[in-house]
C-alpha cells in the first residue's frame, strides 16, 4: 500500500511539472543547440554531453522527435534528484559514468519509460533503496561497476521486469538481501571484485535459473559448508553458462582451491560422514553413483584428494552430470577437439565453443618446448608447479585463443621481450611465485584485454616507466611480498586500476603526484608490510591514506621508522609530530614576518602542511606579488635611466663633434678667403681639416 502511494505521488509531481511547462511554456534550453555535439550514428541520434560542467538537468531538454543516446559521463551530476530526466523522456540509453554520484533520490528517472540501458559506474554510490530505479520498468541492461555499494534493498530490482544483465563488479557487497531478483529475468550477472564468502541457493540462486554468464571471480569466498549450494548450482548450470573462477580464501588449509576441484568432503566433512552413515550399500551396477568425479578441473590435484567412497548428497541438480567423454586422458579414443593434448597433462572441454582446458600442473616441464603435441586450441592453460626457468618468444606464438595462462610457482627468471605479442585474447595471467626481478614494457606488449595480473612472490626490485602502458583494461595488479623500495613516475597513467596490491615490500613511502594520484578507479589498495618512514617525506602519503579511507585503503600502516613511532599506525601521529623541524620553521617565520601565530600547544592538533598551505594563500603570495612587481619595477627603471644617460652622452659627444667641425670650417673658410690656402684651390680645404684635426 505504502509502494502505491508513493508511485501515485510521484507520478502526481511529474505529471505537474509537466503541465506547468506546458501553461507557462518550454523554458529550458535544447542541448544540442549549443553546448553538445549531435550526431547520427547509424540511424541513432547520440548527444555527446562529456565534460561540460553540467550539475543539474532539470533547465536542460533533447530533441522531443526521435529516439537517442545520452551521453553525460565526465560532468557534475554528484546527486540525482526526483523528476531529474523529465525532459529526457526518449532518451533509449543514458550514460552518467565519472560524475562523482553518491545518491540517487527515489523517483531521479521517472519519465525514462522508454530506457533501456544505464550506466552509473565509475561512481560513488553506496547504496540501493527500494524506488531508485523507479520509473525504468523496460530497462534491460544496468551498469553499476566500480562503485561503493555496499547495501541493496531487497525491493531495489523489483519493478525492473526486463532487466536481463546486471554489472556490479568491483564494489563492497559483503551479501545480497534474500529475493532480489524476484521477477527479475536476470541472464548474465558479474559479481567480481566484491566481499562475497558466499552465496545461498534459497532467496537467490534459485531465483536465477536462466542465467547464461555468472561472474564470481575475486571474492574472499569461505570454502565451508555455506559454500555446497552454490558448489552443487554450479555444476548444474555449467552446460550451458560462462561461469567465473570461484577460488578459497578461507579457510587457511584450502587456500587458493578452486571451488569445483575441491571435494565436497573437503568443505564440509562432518555432513558427508553423516550422509554417508544413513545410505545403504548399492547394488551391483546401480546407476547414478559416481564414485569419482566425471568431470575435474584443469588445476584439480588429482580425483585421489576426495574422500574415497564418498557419495554425492541427493538433489534435482545430480539428475544431469557431465558425460565422462568430456574427462580426457591421452588415449586413441579421444574426441577430435582434444586429440592434441599435451603429454603428461589432462584435457577438458564443457563445450566446443568454450575451447581445451589444458591442465600440466606438477608435471616437471623444464620448458614449453616439452608440450608436445603443442595444444594449439586450448582457452585455459595451466603450466603451476613445474621447473620452466626460460619463457621465449617462440613459445607462445601457436596459441593466440588462450584467455588464461597460469605459469605460477615455476623458477622463471627471464621473459623474452614481446613474448606475449600474440595473446591479444588473454584475460588472466599469472606469473606469482617465481623469480622475476625487473619489469619492463616490452615484457607486456600485446596483452590490451589482459585485466588481471598476478606478479606476487617474486623478486621483483625494479619496474621501468611505461611498464604497464601496453595493458589498458587491466584492472587488477598483485605485486606484494617482492623487493619494490619505489615506483617510477606515471607508472599507473595508462591503466585504470580497481585492485592493488603491494604490500610487504620495502616502500619507505610513496609520492603521491605522479603515482597515487593516478590511481582514480581505485576501489581496494592493500599497503601493510612496508617499512614506513614516518617523517617529513611520508605527510603527503599520509593525507592521501586519510582521504581515500578505511574502504579502500583496506589496512592498517605501521611505522618502522624512527624508532619514536615504532609499530605505531600512521595515521594515528599528528603531522607536526612526524615533521617537527617544518613545522617549527613555519612556527618561527610567520610567526616573526606576519604576526601570524600558530598553536604548538600539547593537545592541540595541527597539519603543518594545511596550515602552510592557508598562510600560503592569505599573506605569501600577496608579499611574493609585491617583492615581484617592486623588482620588476627597479629594473625597469634602471633600464630607463642607463638608456637615458646613453642617449644623453651620445648627444653630448654629437654636439661636441659638430661644434668642432663648425669651428674648423670657419678657420679654413678663413684661409680660404684670406689666406695662403686660397690661392692654391678647393683641394687644400682637406688639407686644412685634415691638418687641424691631427693638431
Amino acid at each position: 500500500m505504502g509502494d502505491c502511494c508513493l508511485k501515485m505521488c510521484l507520478a502526481l509531481l511529474l505529471g505537474l511539472q509537466i503541465l506547468v511547462a506546458l501553461v507557462w511554456g518550454n523554458t529550458t534550453t535544447d542541448l544540442c543547440e549549443k553546448m553538445c555535439s549531435c550526431t547520427e550514428v547509424e540511424g541513432v541520434l547520440h548527444i555527446n554531453c562529456e565534460e561540460k560542467g553540467i550539475s543539474d538537468l532539470q533547465h536542460y531538454s533533447a530533441p522531443t522527435s526521435r529516439f537517442y543516446q545520452l551521453f553525460l559521463h565526465h560532468n557534475s551530476l554528484s546527486k540525482l534528484f526526483p523528476n531529474e530526466f523529465a525532459n529526457f523522456y526518449n532518451a533509449v540509453t543514458l550514460h552518467l559514468e565519472n560524475n562523482g554520484l553518491h545518491d540517487i533520490i527515489p523517483g531521479a528517472f521517472l519519465g525514462l519509460q522508454l530506457l533501456k540501458r544505464l550506466h552509473i559506474n565509475n561512481n560513488k554510490i553506496k547504496g540501493f533503496r527500494r524506488h531508485t530505479f523507479l520509473g525504468l520498468d523496460d530497462m534491460e541492461y544496468l551498469q553499476a561497476d566500480f562503485n561503493l555499494l555496499r547495501d541493496i534493498d531487497p525491493g531495489a530490482f523489483r519493478d525492473l521486469n526486463e532487466l536481463e544483465v546486471l554489472i556490479l563488479n568491483d564494489n563492497l557487497l559483503s551479501s545480497l538481501p534474500p529475493d532480489l531478483f524476484q521477477n527479475v529475468p536476470i541472464t548474465h550477472l558479474d559479481l567480481r571484485g566484491n566481499r562475497l564468502k558466499t552465496l545461498p541457493y534459497d532467496g537467490i540462486l534459485e531465483l536465477i535459473p536462466g542465467v547464461a554468464e555468472i561472474l564470481l571471480d575475486d571474492n574472499p569466498w569461505d570454502c565451508t559448508c555455506d559454500l555446497l549450494p552454490l558448489k552443487e548450482w554450479l555444476e548444474h548450470i555449467s552446460y550451458s553458462a560462462l561461469i567465473g573462477k570461484v577460488v578459497c580464501e578461507a579457510p587457511l588449509r584450502l587456500q587458493g582451491n578452486y571451488l569445483n576441484e575441491t571435494s565436497e568432503y573437503d568443505l564440509c566433512p562432518w555432513k558427508v560422514d553423516n550422509d554417508l552413515s544413513l545410505v545403504a550399500p548399492p547394488a551391483q551396477g546401480a546407476t547414478g553413483l559416481p564414485a569419482t568425479p566425471v568431470f575435474q578441473h584443469p588445476r584439480s590435484p588429482t580425483s585421489a584428494s576426495m574422500h574415497k567412497g564418498q557419495l554425492k548428497p541427493s538433489g534435482n541438480w545430480q539428475q544431469k552430470t557431465r558425460p565422462s567423454a568430456n574427462v580426457v586422458p591421452n588415449g586413441s579414443n579421444s574426441p577430435p577437439l582434444l586429440a592434441g593434448c599435451p603429454t603428461a597433462c589432462s584435457c577438458s572441454f564443457n563445450n566446443p565453443e568454450s575451447g581445451l582446458e589444458v591442465n600440466c600442473r606438477g608435471s616437471k616441464l623444464e620448458s614449453m618446448a616439452d608440450l608436445q603435441p603443442k595444444p594449439i586450441k586450448a582457452q585455459e592453460l595451466f603450466l603451476r608447479q613445474n621447473n620452466i626457468e626460460i619463457i621465449r618468444r617462440s613459445h607462445f606464438v601457436d596459441y593466440s585463443s588462450l584467455t588464461l595462462l597460469d605459469l605460477g610457482n615455476n623458477a622463471i627468471k627471464l621473459i623474452e621481450n614481446n613474448t606475449f605479442l600474440n595473446l591479444t585474447d588473454l584475460r588472466w595471467l599469472y606469473l606469482d611465485n617465481n623469480n622475476l626481478e625487473t619489469l619492463n614494457p616490452d615484457m607486456f606488449a600485446g596483452l590490451q584485454n589482459t585485466e588481471y595480473l598476478n606478479l606476487e612472490f617474486n623478486l621483483i626490485q625494479l619496474i621501468l616507466p611505461g611498464t604497464f602502458n601496453s595493458m589498458p583494461n587491466l584492472r587488477e595488479l598483485f605485486l606484494h611480498n617482492n623487493l619494490l623500495k619505489s615506483l617510477p613516475v606515471d607508472v599507473f597513467s595508462s591503466v585504470s586500476l580497481s585492485k592493488l596490491s603491494l604490500h610487504t615490500n620495502y616502500f619507505m613511502y610513496l609520492p603521491v603526484t605522479g603515482v597515487l594520484d593516478q590511481l582514480t578507479s581505485v576501489v581496494q589498495i592493500d599497503l601493510h608490510g612496508n617499512p614506513w618512514d614516518c617523517s617529513c617525506n611520508i605527510i603527503a602519503f599520509k593525507q592521501w591514506v586519510e582521504r581515500m579511507g578505511t574502504d579502500v585503503v583496506v589496512s592498517e600502516l605501521k611505522c618502522a621508522s624512527p624508532d619514536q613511532f615504532w609499530d605505531r599506525d600512521i595515521k594515528s601521529i599528528s603531522n607536526e609530530l612526524m615533521c617537527p623541524e617544518l613545522y617549527a620553521k613555519i612556527h618561527l617565520t610567520f610567526s616573526s614576518s606576519s604576526n601570524i601565530t600558530i598553536s604548538t600547544e600539547t593537545g592541540t592538533h595541527v597539519n603543518p602542511y594545511l596550515e602552510t598551505s592557508r598562510v600560503s594563500i592569505s599573506v605569501l603570495v600577496p608579499g611574493l606579488l609585491l617583492v615581484f612587481v617592486t623588482s620588476a619595477f627597479t629594473v625597469v627603471g634602471m633600464l630607463v635611466f642607463i638608456l637615458r644617460n646613453r642617449k644623453r652622452s651620445r648627444k653630448r659627444e654629437n654636439n661636441s663633434s659638430a661644434s668642432e667641425i663648425n669651428s674648423l670650417q670657419t678657420v679654413c673658410d678663413s684661409y680660404w678667403h684670406n689666406g695662403p690656402y686660397h690661392a692654391e684651390g678647393p683641394h687644400r680645404v682637406y688639407d686644412c681639416v685634415t691638418h687641424s684635426l691631427s693638431d
